[in-house]
């Protein structure tokens, strides 16, 4: 919003600054602790050393320089900081203009400039169903590209799907041996697990049908078409199994090539490593030393086993020299968890690559894990089973079991819905649950599930987000009624004095876009839900103490409705870069 910039202009030329350094000046903008002590507080600490002054004395002068004008009431000096009060109409007015110019998207701005961000991100495995622990990777890789897409970035979504490796010899083995054509074609990838649990089982007592199973990879890797041709049976019915639920949760990807699509770039690869003299040999392993880039001791990359065999790790150098030939990416995103110390080794191996062979970009810097922790707790009415779908479906029935016990407690708040109109709602509640909780604490976190918590229509949740929204929208349908024009780009006159809570409201729409680029600079999509539920809680209490449309006020009917659109905007927008369906009716 320009509020800050025009505050920071104002101290720029009370402190002598260049104009360009506005911005800076800008960022070091705060908050004061109540509306009682203004609306901005600027910290003087920071200016002591070079004004050879205490900071309260900087306050001081810097508040006696500062003038009012047609935006600033006043500055005050408070100890070590200048708090500034606003002309609360003007200020109003410029931030209603900010968010109705484009209700479609307030808080965007083309920070990204075109740049590519590359995202790693879900990656289930091949002849497996979905499972709920692929959610979070897949919910926080999808909001953060929603969030670079929005700041102006092109984004590359990636898939690499899990489609490699001795466990579907197991597939393969258990198929040969008692798979049914029939079975496969009703049960696809239920079928597929029990055929590899079968196998698996039967390993651990028969050490032979591990061996057969690593033979039968072998005939895979070496393009035996028989093998090959079940290979990719299977893992076209376990993509149109995914395909399922990322189209449920309104997700898609640019790639969904996982690492046998990478499998014939490895060898030329080790080559590289190699002839640039990074590569070396250890008790018959083929390694990268990469301790040194890393800052601290740990174990080398290895790129070949003793046997011969080559790794995920060299998979993955083959697989990010690949991204960068084909995007240039500004940064290439792998949302992964736990594999700190995986991702550390690829990224150093690289870079040693780079300075090896003189490379102009050091592109290995733009390479980074987004970890994240675990979630506890969960498990469906059917006991510890937690196949996302099975999750999905059963958010979605207690969403629909709640609705209709509200509805039938308070048919006002809740009226009935049709069944058609029952069944979108609560998809969407059951899906704004899960999705919501999954962000509504800091990633690395690690957080317990709870279905009771996540369900509810109050708190820091997914659905009381939603419910925020149906409340606007029931505010819009109720002026209709009473022949209220919606509120368009057009700001109206404000009125000369605004209560605390719809500044308070007006103040915490400031809050989108900074909190946007958080999430984008932080790889912290929580910055996004963290403000949106604070907006959420100031829309309520405004809504609770403030009346919206009085026949006798139509000045203050008319900014008050502005003030609901302009809420409204901004919740859906932050709804949608959460995957979250803004409801108008709940």
């Amino acid at each position: 919003m320009p509020i800050a910039t025009h505050i920071a202009q104002a101290l720029c030329a009370a402190l002598e600054y260049a104009p360009e350094r506005a911005e800076e000046v800008a960022r070091m903008l705060t908050a004061p602790p109540g509306l009682a002590m203004g609306d901005f507080a600027f910290p003087c600490f920071q200016l002591a050393r070079a004004l050879r002054a205490p900071p309260p004395k900087i306050a001081a002068d810097l508040a006696a320089r500062l003038q009012a004008d047609a935006l600033v009431a006043k500055a005050v000096a408070q100890g070590p900081y200048v708090n500034f009060f606003l002309q609360r109409p003007e200020a109003a007015r410029r931030v209603l203009a900010a968010v109705l110019a484009d209700p479609q998207g307030p808080g965007r701005r083309d920070l990204g400039g075109g740049q590519v961000v590359v995202l790693d991100f879900s990656a289930p495995n091949i002849a497996k169903p979905f499972h709920f622990g692929h959610l979070r990777s897949t919910n926080l890789g999808a909001d953060l590209a929603r969030i670079f897409a929005f700041l102006g970035y092109r984004v590359v979504r990636r898939n690499y799907i899990g489609d490699w490796g001795t466990q579907f010899g197991f597939v393969i083995y258990a198929w040969q041996k008692w798979g049914e054509i029939a079975l496969l074609r009703e049960r696809a990838i239920d079928y597929l697990v029990e055929l590899y649990v079968r196998a698996y089982r039967e390993s651990e007592t028969d050490p032979g049908v591990r061996e057969q199973a690593r033979l039968l990879f072998l005939r895979l890797e070496q393009g035996d078409p028989e093998i090959t041709s079940l290979w990719q049976q299977f893992r076209e019915l376990s993509l149109a199994g995914f395909m399922k639920t990322y189209q449920r949760l309104g997700i898609s990807f640019d790639s969904y090539a996982g690492e046998a699509a990478v499998n014939p770039l490895v060898e030329a690869t080790i080559e590289r490593f190699l002839r640039a003299g990074v590569a070396e040999q250890s008790q018959g392993a083929l390694v990268v030393q990469v301790s040194a880039v890393i800052g601290r001791e740990i174990a080398p990359l290895m790129l070949r086993k003793s046997d011969g065999a080559s790794t995920y790790a060299a998979r993955d150098c083959a697989e990010a020299l690949d991204r960068w030939q084909r995007y240039g990416f500004a940064a290439n995103i792998y949302v992964v968890s736990r594999q700190e110390d995986h991702f550390a080794q690829v990224f150093a191996a690289l870079t040693r690559l780079a300075e090896a062979e003189g490379w102009e970009h050091r592109w290995p810097a733009h390479c980074e894990n987004v970890s994240f922790g675990y979630v506890r707790g969960m498990s469906t009415r059917k006991g510890e089973a937690v196949w996302l779908e099975a999750v999905l479906d059963e958010a979605r029935d207690r969403a629909r079991r709640i609705r209709e016990e509200k509805s039938a407690a308070n048919p006002r708040a809740f009226p009935a819905l049709g069944n058609g109109e029952l069944d979108a709602v609560s998809e969407a509640v059951g899906q704004a649950a899960l999705l919501y909780f999954d962000v509504s604490a800091r990633r690395l976190s690690d957080v317990t599930f709870d279905w009771d918590t996540v369900l509810q229509f109050e708190g820091n949740t997914g659905p009381y987000l939603q419910y925020s929204h149906a409340r606007m929208c029931g505010i819009f349908r109720r002026a209709a009624a009473q022949g209220l024009a919606a509120p368009d780009a057009t700001v109206p006159e404000m009125p000369a004095s605004l209560a605390d809570e719809e500044w308070s409201l007006l103040l915490a729409l400031r809050g989108f876009g900074p909190a946007v680029e958080r999430a984008a600079t932080l790889r912290e999509p929580h910055e996004v839900a963290r403000y949106l539920h604070e907006l959420a809680s100031a829309y309520n209490v405004f809504y609770n103490n403030c009346t919206v449309i009085d026949p006798a006020d139509p000045l203050t009917t008319r900014a008050r409705l502005a003030l609901v659109a302009a809420c409204r905007a901004v919740l859906a927008t932050g709804l949608g870069l959460l995957g979250i369906q803004p409801l108008e009716t709940m």
